[in-house]
This record gives structure tokens, C-alpha cells and sequence, in this order.
């Protein structure tokens, strides 16, 4: 599976971040070491983090190729998403869509290194 970044999205990522990193797209479900309790409102929530190129959360363990490199997400959450995968901008915040529409209208872009 392939999640295409737009440029605008490129660019929200690379000016928030420096350095060396691993990115992830975090289904957010209390599930690792990235994820909080979990979301309790009606829909899906993933958030983009930023690790240490060596930290190996075990609960990532499929990726997506991306314009970016290889994003790590939990395996099972492949189920949430869609083909035609895609991270943009609207309205200054990045988003989630797929073919079938917006998958994640606020997707937080995290630094945890």
C-alpha cells in the first residue's frame, strides 16, 4: 500500500522537523508505545509522529511506502484505511483522505524524539 504526501504536506512535515527521524501514522487506540487511551468519539484518529531512526514500537510492524520513505503503522490498521491513500493540507492542518473521502480531517503532527 502507498500513501502519496503532497507538496503542501512535505512542507508542513519538513519545516516542523529537523534532523533525522522515522516517521509513523499512528492509529490512535491506546495500542503501543505513541498511543494514548484511545479516541473515544465516533470515527478514526491517527497522528504523524516523528521517532528516533533506532526506536522499534513492536506494535508497528507493516509500513506504507510514501514520497517520503517508509511510514510505519500497526499492521491491523490497514483495515481504516483506503486505497488511494493521501496526506495533504486544508485549512493548515494536515489531512487524511482515500479514494472513498476524508479519512482524518485533523491528523497531529507529533515530535517524539
Amino acid at each position: 500500500m502507498k500513501i502519496t504526501i503532497t507538496d503542501a504536506a512535505k512542507s508542513k512535515i519538513k519545516n516542523r522537523l529537523n534532523g533525522e527521524y522515522k516517521l509513523l501514522l499512528n492509529f490512535d487506540d491506546g495500542v503501543g508505545n505513541y498511543s494514548d487511551v484511545g479516541s473515544c468519539a465516533i470515527g478514526i484518529s491517527f497522528d504523524l509522529l516523528a521517532v528516533k531512526p533506532e526506536d522499534n514500537d513492536p506494535a508497528f510492524d507493516d509500513s506504507l511506502d510514501s514520497d517520503l520513505g517508509p511510514i510505519y503503522i500497526k499492521g491491523y490498521s490497514k483495515s481504516y484505511l483506503d486505497q488511494g491513500l493521501k496526506l495533504d493540507v486544508n485549512y493548515n492542518e494536515l489531512v487524511l483522505k482515500g479514494d472513498a473521502g476524508m479519512l482524518d480531517g485533523n491528523v497531529a503532527l507529533k515530535d517524539e524524539r
